[in-house]
């Protein structure tokens, strides 16, 4: 067995001991480089443009991100956040209406039945059982904050000089392998990068949309409903799915006439998106097949709970560009040693002089 061979052995079983031992962490510091990948592909740019440099462009793009951030929540939280407190205080009465018009149905008696919160605590267990949730609500809600602010540090400093943290990986490989891991690494982030532009492109024009359409007939709390559209239009196939019930919800408490529309209205969307946005989305990526798209976030939605779900389509996408580049290209299809595809970045950097950063 070659040196090289024994060395990407060694490094990819590590990387599946650690996948095993500490998903969690490794998830973190995947959603940290998604962020570092994100912002570098607003910065670079922008910063070639004004003849700065990587830094500099990345520390623009950031206060630009965070004052966008601001404006946005200062212009739209009162809007917002009332029609956050007015369905807060309206949920109740409208699943009261929703069970009263199951309740005229067989099978909806046989829905409220199952979905009966008084069947999943059991009798003199009520306080406990509650007091537990709320121990343990709390603790989640201060582990995912810890994340949060985990996850924005990584992707800050891995946005502002990623050039340590590529030459350390590459020096996890015997001296052979490196130009095809230096491929790897430049097409899983060119893999990232389009996929995140396509979908947050996808993500505003379905919340537009779903927003737009709701005024139009007249629902309740319409921006709110959009911004929820919108925030779970970055789970592929799954979200869209998802965030039709609350519009459904609204609409069934305000007029049940309107939820055949309203189930128009999404079908529309998804028809949008299946048939004109995700082509889009994916000719800047991997072309990722639903059912191996569906098939990622089923198993990491089983594995690792809501943040596997969320980030099983931009893990889809680096896996695939992986394979193809370091497996496929780099050694089934390949004659010879191992070396990079020729005029790519890796194979530039292989044969440039020592010293360049």
């Amino acid at each position: 067995m070659s040196r090289t061979l024994l060395s990407a052995l060694i490094l990819l079983g590590t990387l599946l001991l650690l996948f095993i031992l500490t998903p969690g962490v490794l998830l973190v510091l995947f959603a940290g480089v998604l962020l570092a990948v994100a912002i570098r592909a607003v910065a670079v740019p922008l910063a070639a443009r004004l003849g700065l440099g990587e830094g500099w462009g990345v520390m623009i793009v950031s206060l630009l991100a965070v004052l966008m951030a601001g404006f946005a929540f200062w212009f739209a939280s009162d809007a917002i956040s009332s029609q956050a407190e007015s369905f807060r205080q309206q949920l109740p009465e409208l699943v009261q209406r929703v069970q009263e018009r199951l309740s005229q149905y067989s099978w909806g008696r046989w829905v409220i039945e199952q979905i009966d919160p008084r069947r999943l605590v059991p009798s003199g267990q009520t306080a406990s059982t509650a007091a537990t949730y709320a121990f343990s609500g709390l603790g989640g809600l201060l582990g995912g904050l810890g994340d949060v602010v985990l996850i924005l540090l990584l992707g800050l400093y891995l946005a502002s000089d990623p050039a340590p943290y590529r030459k350390a990986a590459l020096a996890l490989v015997a001296p052979p392998g490196r130009p095809r891991l230096l491929a790897v690494m430049d097409q899983g982030g060119q893999a990232l990068r389009g996929w995140l532009l396509g979908q947050l492109f996808s993500m505003v024009v379905t919340g537009t949309f779903i927003g737009l359409g709701l005024w139009a007939l007249g629902v309740q709390m319409a921006g709110l409903l959009a911004l929820i559209a919108a925030v779970f239009g970055f789970i592929p196939y799954i979200g869209p799915l998802i965030s039709v019930v609350p519009s459904l919800l609204v609409a069934l408490g305000q007029d049940p006439s309107l939820v055949p529309w309203v189930i128009g209205l999404f079908v529309v969307s998804l028809t949008v998106e299946g048939n004109i946005l995700t082509p889009m989305v994916q000719r800047q990526t991997a072309h990722l097949p639903p059912a191996y798209l569906l098939g990622a976030q089923a198993l990491m939605g089983s594995g690792f709970g809501l943040i596997g779900v969320i980030l099983a389509a931009p893990l889809a996408a680096l896996t695939m560009a992986a394979v193809k580049v370091g497996y496929v290209e780099g050694w089934v299809e390949a004659e010879g040693p191992l070396r990079a595809p020729e005029g790519s970045p890796a194979a530039k950097a292989a044969t440039a002089p020592e010293g360049r950063g």
